[in-house]
């Protein structure tokens, strides 16, 4: 009969093993060597799967990253849609997001703007094109998240007040809300 205390040396022991064997032999890490294959379906086929983990896929987030520049249109959408389930956990790879953005379909974008919304204050790095998204993106639910992230971006996107002003015109009424918060947050004292 095993103790309460048994069970958790067990426990123990087969977590310091899998670290010991190193990340590929967890069933995220196997998916993350997979983003690597030549074979484009393989590589989709670990992306969609790792987008059912969410957040667990957090050991992925380097590959997934650089999946955000696969050839592959495929790939990079649900590379984006993962990452944006991960929360703060793709602040680990936001170059790669802000990188991606400047040449995302509009599928991608949102996800990636998404993304952008999630790392908070580290989405600074994609100022610049937060504020075009505001401004010219013909989807009003990128335009929401766009907003949304400069304020959580706060002070730092003090220079996104003209855009969020303009915002609070916009035809969608969640895009306006969103600016309006936004604005407040950005110009605080």
């Amino acid at each position: 009969m095993q103790t309460h205390s048994n069970r958790i040396f067990l426990t123990l022991g087969c977590l310091l093993s899998l670290v010991a064997i190193g990340c590929s032999e967890t069933p995220v890490g196997e998916l993350a060597v997979d983003l690597s294959d030549t074979d484009s379906e393989v590589r989709y086929t670990a992306v969609k799967k790792l987008e059912d983990h969410g957040p667990a896929a957090y050991e992925a987030v380097a590959e997934l990253g650089a999946a955000l520049s696969d050839p592959n249109p495929k790939i990079r959408y649900r590379s984006a849609k993962t990452l944006s389930k991960m929360d703060r956990g793709a602040s680990d790879v936001i170059e790669e997001v802000a990188a991606a953005l400047k040449k995302a379909d509009d599928k991608t974008r949102y996800y990636l703007v998404k993304t952008l919304a999630n790392v908070e204050e580290r989405a600074v790095i994609a100022l610049d094109d937060l504020q075009n998204i505001l401004q010219k993106d013909p989807d009003p639910r990128i335009r929401y998240y766009a907003a949304k992230t400069l304020g959580r971006i706060g002070k730092q996107a003090r220079s996104a007040a003209p855009a969020l002003k303009a915002a609070m015109k916009d035809r969608d009424e969640k895009t306006r809300n969103a600016a309006e918060d936004a604005l407040t947050k950005v110009t605080a004292p």
